[in-house]
């Protein structure tokens, strides 16, 4: 199953490592994440 991540611009520009964790916690939980090659800001 692919799960969509919206990542913030906060977490994009200030702390990516947040984001990086978020991916190894929904991978490692079986999942695939797919994060949207287009994605601007969520603001």
């Amino acid at each position: 199953m692919r799960v969509g991540l919206f990542v913030t611009c906060l977490i994009d520009l200030m702390r990516p490592e947040i984001g990086f964790s978020v991916i190894k916690l929904i991978e490692h939980a079986g999942f695939e994440v797919v994060v949207p090659p287009a994605q601007t800001c969520c603001g």
